[in-house]
């Protein structure tokens, strides 16, 4: 991705190249206290926009009171109502949304609530789609803060991911008491006898993307998965792990700090049909 083609919108107006998007007084800035969501644009459309709008208004009521959700998302839309007209029929790319307060400025429809939003190109390679991706175990434990939604305090997910591409891998697995909770960037799920599992609970951040796969017929149980379960000696040796998130969709997982894994590709692509599937039949 190239730097041209970034480009941002704050408060429904296209910024030019090098203009300030959040002044020192907005929440984000002076205390780090924001929210965010990424989404897949596909066929002109961003995916499961509803379900990322509900997470982040959940995220803004848990700081901010449920009073000040409605208008966090009236900022959000207006935002992406500006936005939309950068998105082709055939686009496909990158949407990041950050919401952050700022209590010097009013507006008569968003309050002190601004919006900037992110807008790039993507695409995975076609080697990590044909092959799958290798992954590390992170060298720190899981925070457990996915109750408290997707904070702008992302710093722990972005660490772990950077440790992953300094050992030549694609992401991280984040570890706690012995357990593998998620990604630094998605959910995993795990086939063990057959059937896919995943990891839910408080600790971790609810992924649009899995109740998407459920939506989209996707059999997803839930369970625990011990780090020893991917080890090839173990007698509880998982059968194949997928990494779910909103812009890879689903991703088979090849390895694991360099030893190999059963392949989970077919059934990634076979989930990565769906969704897309499901994207289109969802279209307003």
């Amino acid at each position: 991705m190239s730097a041209g083609s970034l480009r941002y919108c704050l408060d429904g107006r296209w910024l030019a190249t090098g203009e300030v998007a959040f002044a020192p007084s907005s929440s984000l800035v002076s205390s780090g206290e924001g929210w965010f969501e990424t989404l897949r644009v596909e066929a002109g459309r961003p995916m499961f926009l509803p379900q990322h709008l509900e997470r982040l208004s959940n995220s803004v009521s848990q700081f901010r009171g449920p009073d000040q959700a409605p208008l966090a998302l009236r900022a959000a839309r207006r935002c992406l109502q500006r936005m939309a007209s950068k998105f082709s029929e055939h686009e496909s790319g990158r949407l990041r949304l950050i919401l952050a307060c700022d209590d010097s400025r009013t507006d008569s429809e968003t309050g002190a609530w601004q919006a900037l939003g992110e807008w790039s190109e993507h695409r995975s390679s076609a080697s990590s789609i044909e092959q799958g991706i290798d992954v590390v175990i992170a060298s720190f434990a899981h925070p457990g803060l996915g109750h408290l939604g997707k904070s702008a305090s992302y710093h722990w997910s972005l660490r772990a991911r950077q440790e992953a591409l300094a050992r030549g891998a694609s992401e991280s697995l984040l570890v706690r008491d012995g357990m593998i909770m998620e990604g630094a960037t998605g959910a995993i799920a795990w086939q063990s006898k057959g059937r896919w599992f995943v990891h839910e609970s408080s600790e971790v951040l609810k992924s649009v993307t899995l109740d998407a796969l459920r939506r989209a017929g996707v059999s997803l149980e839930s369970g625990t998965l011990p780090v020893a379960a991917l080890d090839p000696d173990s007698s509880g040796f998982v059968e194949g792990l997928i990494l779910i998130s909103a812009l890879r969709l689903a991703m088979a997982i090849r390895s694991c700090d360099g030893r190999a894994l059963p392949s989970a590709v077919a059934e990634a692509a076979r989930w990565r049909t769906a969704l897309l599937e499901l994207h289109a039949r969802e279209a307003p």
